[in-house]
């Protein structure tokens, strides 16, 4: 019974603890104009079974421009989806579009604050949240026909070239509080049986 005693706290701590969000992170490394990458990264973040956030972050010098070569971020996912929270000077497009050499892709958000060419580029971060009624997982995000997942319009470094750069590599980063959670709670608990026993 003691044990039992020891344990209802250490199960609603468990209880109490926020979900895991797993997140995937894509990095601009292939580019038709500007050198040898990487220019930047693509983050998305799962925040429920409906949502993802998507967070850009090119590197110091490279920022978003507005050429007509492509856009400031190309995507794919299938069906319908909605944009919400989206970083002020951006604005989501109604249709695909194409990012030469790259490809076409199903989605885009614009870079509406930016002036014509390379004029008055923004450096972002850009950042907003997809939403799909039927369901949006990571893994929705999908590889367009010539195996790419992002394309960006950019400008490399200040008066530098521009043009578009893409992303068709990722790497996973799931952190994981439950379970090194589970293990404090585990010596915590041997912990009290210990001192039960030599009382």
């Amino acid at each position: 019974m003691q044990i039992l005693k020891y344990s209802f706290p250490a199960i609603l701590f468990l209880a109490s603890l926020p979900a895991v969000q797993g997140s995937t992170i894509f990095t601009l490394n292939q580019s038709e104009c500007c050198g040898t990458g990487p220019f930047g990264t693509v983050e998305l973040t799962q925040v429920n079974s409906t949502t993802v956030h998507v967070l850009e972050t090119l590197n110091s010098g490279d920022q978003f421009i507005k050429t007509g070569a492509g856009r400031a971020l190309q995507f794919n996912i299938s069906g319908t989806i909605a944009i919400a929270n989206l970083t002020s000077g951006f604005a989501a497009g109604a249709a695909g579009d194409d990012a030469p050499p790259f490809g076409n892709f199903l989605h885009y958000i614009a870079c509406s604050g930016c002036g014509p060419g390379a004029s008055s580029p923004l450096p972002g971060p850009l950042s907003f949240d997809v939403a799909r009624a039927s369901g949006l997982l990571i893994s929705d995000f999908t590889a367009n026909s010539g195996g790419y997942y992002f394309a960006s319009d950019i400008i490399a470094g200040a008066g530098g070239s521009t043009g578009n750069v893409a992303a068709n590599s990722f790497s996973n980063a799931v952190p994981e509080p439950t379970s090194i959670s589970l293990l404090g709670v585990a010596v915590l608990g041997l912990g009290l049986l210990r001192r039960r026993y030599l009382a």
